[in-house]
């Protein structure tokens, strides 16, 4: 569980016995609904001091108890955070491109002479584009997965900037998924909101992760132009 704090001071984190928690049926949302992000309520539990951790210093990889020879302890969690949230995005990405291109080699436009949807110019460039900006998404997330990856293998933290900058590839690559995934759902029209159709699913499931907090793509932006800057104040712990 995750206890509160001061609005400018990271929350203190502490593990809690299942029995000792409820459940609100409180995740009713258009996109990832499939993930049951509930409402997990600890009303009245006590926590002893030392079953708890300064979320600020765990996010960086200071943790209370040193595990000497395994390397990936030492790597800061908020960065691999948000490499794990934003890792199925190109993948989400490609399926809509790969469903896209096999529904545009038999299914003709719409009120065009086109008998192929593949035949338009306007597809091709729409296809190619989304297959570009699927690029740009994972080379991004390949190098904040490199950084983290020579960061563990030396046993080292990782410096702000380098988490700076891992926040700005996660969000450029989220952000660069949904667009891609944008260029399918137009090329299909709207057939491809029938319920029946994956491609919606993939739309709605990419268009709400992408704004998960910890890819937030603005927020990635001021994180990493501040430390290009030199300004050590930042808006957020989580870096």
């Amino acid at each position: 569980m995750i206890a509160p704090s001061a609005a400018d001071q990271p929350p203190s984190i502490a593990p809690v016995p299942v029995e000792d928690v409820t459940i609100e049926d409180t995740w009713h949302v258009a996109g990832m609904a499939g993930t049951g992000n509930s409402t997990v309520v600890a009303d009245g539990v006590t926590v002893p001091a030392h079953r708890t951790l300064n979320m600020g210093s765990v996010l960086t990889g200071a943790y209370a108890t040193r595990h000497e020879g395994e390397p990936r302890n030492a790597v800061a969690v908020a960065s691999m955070l948000a490499l794990t949230v934003v890792a199925p995005m190109p993948g989400m990405a490609r399926a809509a491109l790969d469903l896209t291109l096999a529904t545009a080699a038999r299914k003709p436009m719409s009120l065009t002479v086109y008998e192929r949807l593949a035949d338009s110019p306007s597809v091709q460039l729409a296809v190619a584009d989304a297959a570009s900006l699927i690029d740009t998404a994972q080379l991004h997330a390949y190098r904040a997965a490199d950084d983290l990856a020579h960061a563990a293998a030396e046993a080292r933290q990782l410096t702000v900037a380098e988490r700076a900058r891992i926040r700005m590839d996660t969000a450029v690559a989220a952000t660069r998924s949904r667009e891609a995934v944008d260029r399918p759902v137009s090329v299909s029209g709207a057939s491809t909101f029938a319920l029946t159709n994956p491609l919606q699913r993939i739309w709605r499931d990419l268009g709400t992760a992408s704004r998960h907090g910890v890819v937030n793509p603005d927020l990635g932006r001021e994180i990493y132009g501040r430390s290009l800057l030199g300004i050590t104040e930042q808006p957020t712990f989580i870096i």
